[in-house]
């Protein structure tokens, strides 16, 4: 009974010792793989996050020129640049100055004369052509964000239509400086 065992044993050369190895080795690269994946999906994903956080400090940043009304009426006072936070992170943001897309005379046909907005663009005395005091203007600002910490760029453009004086909007209309190009 002892010899038989012994020849068992001496007929078996470690098969089993190399299939758990290479099960060991495959397990390893396996795993490998996995913390490379995931590696590469945070890195696409804070990317992600850091470019959404540069769209968002454009936007707040055009936000910023369109609320506050004098810029567009005077678009040499605007800022050309700013820093804006967002989650924390400050952002810094290049805006050029507000242009001019278009701008159209309102006839005094469009307008109703129950409106008080409206009756503001009627002069007292009677209208040159069926036209208005004012003009329907469209007014162009662009931001852009170039941020050197995280490499996340962002170009925004955004167009806001506005009732100005016709007189004015006309001036602007012919000052190539204030025109889009």
């Amino acid at each position: 009974m002892i010899g038989t065992r012994a020849r068992h044993y001496a007929t078996q050369r470690g098969a089993t010792l190399i299939v758990a190895l290479v099960m060991l080795v495959l397990m390893t690269l396996l795993a490998l793989s996995a913390i490379s994946i995931s590696t590469g999906n945070l890195k696409v994903v804070g990317n992600m996050q850091y470019q959404q956080e540069a769209m968002t400090a454009a936007q707040s940043a055009i936000n910023q020129v369109l609320s506050k009304g004098t810029y567009l009426s005077a678009p040499s006072t605007a800022p050309t640049a700013l820093n804006v936070n967002v989650n924390g992170g400050v952002y810094p943001v290049t805006l050029a100055p507000p242009c001019l897309k278009s701008s159209v005379s309102i006839l005094v046909s469009e307008l109703s004369l129950a409106s008080v907005e409206d009756n503001k663009c009627v002069s007292s005395g009677s209208p040159v052509n069926n036209q208005s005091d004012c003009a329907r203007v469209t007014w162009q600002v662009a931001a852009s964000v170039n941020d050197p910490a995280t490499k996340a760029k962002a170009n925004l453009v955004q167009g806001v239509t506005m009732r100005m004086d016709r007189v004015i909007a006309e001036a602007y209309k012919s000052d190539s400086t204030k025109r889009c190009s």
